[in-house]
């Protein structure tokens, strides 16, 4: 377990480095350029407290009602972009300030005083941006929260995820406090509003990518200037076996893994049947024993995942290459997070996201438990007789695995 959390710090530290963290450096920049010192303390705060929250301690509630976070998600869009406004535009905070002081001071008062450090505020904006970020995980955490949803929160679940947010709050703490010297120094003493307004029209922008899903397009495109294999060294230390054995090993109750270890073409056991899919997209109901004959690749993703968008595009072109010789696609949607298990949500994104091989919706992770996997994405290879015969988790490798395609498909 200590090994677990360990690397869970280590994974949290670098997350800085991930392109689905970009659009959170604006919003956290700016929210600390404003308010009291302590303001900088307070984000890193709530945003750790919002994070473990809903992906953890939350998380089995949510699944059990059917609670979706999208909602949520809104409202803190909202306010962090007004955050920006009252950056950019003295007149607009101001006004802002005219129109809800009655409830900003009932709120001064029930919290027993006003604090002039920024700490409350800070926590308050933490809290909105842990919503926002909290798509933003590696296999460490994707492993973690699912375990989560399924099984309930446990202490494990608990450390693992307060060491993950520990380590990701140590960069995000530099940079709230950097949007704040930047403003101080460069704005402060000679009383010009160009640095504060430059942070508010930057989150501004920010919360405008988020709200309309334009940040999934600006990751998408900072992952295709980067080197190929960013994401997958950016979270080889979060696939050792070691770590994979541990990640499964916080869910007591799991089978034992059918998939291989490695990335050899071999044999390895029937593939599970789906289970427990609620809906099928593009389809009518598919069975693995009615696909006999086909050569099939079972894809589990989710579409807020960005290494799920990277991989996407590989899929869709194999799938469309292959699929006349015998060729199926199944894209099993096992939402990470809670305004991931809205099918309306799920049915929207395949359209925006132009899917058009079969996607079985398994909000209750019986498909994804049948496999015994642990990942966003998975691959499993299934030849014409049902056989599990080549499986990768994560980017890269596309090569090799189109080969597989065409090795099942010539036996």
């Amino acid at each position: 377990m200590l090994v677990l959390v360990s690397f869970a710090f280590i994974a949290g530290v670098v997350s800085i480095l991930a392109p689905c963290t970009l659009p959170v450096v604006p919003l956290v920049m700016g929210a600390g350029a404003g308010g009291g010192s302590r303001r900088p303390v307070g984000i890193v705060v709530g945003l750790a407290i919002s994070f473990v929250a809903v992906t953890i301690i939350l998380a089995s509630i949510l699944a059990a009602l059917g609670i979706s976070t999208a909602g949520l998600r809104v409202v803190a869009v909202i306010a962090l972009g007004s955050i920006g406004l009252t950056l950019a535009w003295p007149w607009f905070a101001r006004r802002v300030d005219a129109t809800f002081r009655p409830v900003a001071q009932l709120g001064v008062r029930l919290a027993g005083g006003q604090s002039r450090n920024g700490f409350r505020s800070g926590v308050a904006m933490g809290a909105a941006i842990g919503l926002v970020w909290a798509p933003c995980v590696g296999p460490i955490m994707a492993g973690t929260i699912a375990v989560a949803a399924t099984r309930g929160p446990s202490l494990e679940t608990a450390l693992v995820a307060l060491a993950y947010v520990a380590g990701a709050a140590l960069p995000l703490l530099a940079v709230a406090r950097l949007g704040r010297r930047f403003v101080d120094r460069v704005g402060g003493l000679a009383a010009d509003m160009k640095p504060r307004r430059a942070l508010g029209s930057l989150t501004v922008v920010a919360a405008l990518l988020i709200a309309t899903g334009l940040d999934a397009r600006v990751q998408s495109a900072v992952t295709a200037v980067l080197p190929a294999e960013w994401s997958a060294v950016l979270y080889s230390v979060e696939r050792q076996p070691i770590i994979q054995q541990e990640v499964r090993a916080l869910d007591k109750s799991a089978p034992t893994a059918s998939g291989p270890a490695d990335v050899s073409l071999g044999q390895y056991g029937q593939a599970p049947e789906f289970e427990g899919i609620t809906a099928w997209i593009n389809t009518e109901p598919l069975t693995i024993s009615g696909l006999r004959g086909r050569v099939v690749l079972v894809h589990f993703w989710t579409f807020g995942c960005i290494n799920c968008q990277n991989v996407q595009p590989y899929v869709k072109a194999w799938y469309g290459r292959y699929a006349a010789q015998g060729f199926e696609v199944i894209g099993v949607h096992t939402p990470e997070l809670s305004f991931e298990k809205d099918i309306a949500n799920v049915r929207e994104a395949v359209i925006d996201k132009g899917v058009t091989f079969p996607v079985a919706f398994d909000p209750n992770f019986r498909t994804w438990n049948a496999y015994a996997n642990s990942y966003w994405p998975a691959m499993y290879f299934i030849d014409k007789a049902g056989r599990i015969r080549y499986a990768h988790v994560g980017e890269g490798a596309y090569a090799e695995q189109e080969q597989v395609i065409r090795q099942l498909l010539a036996e």
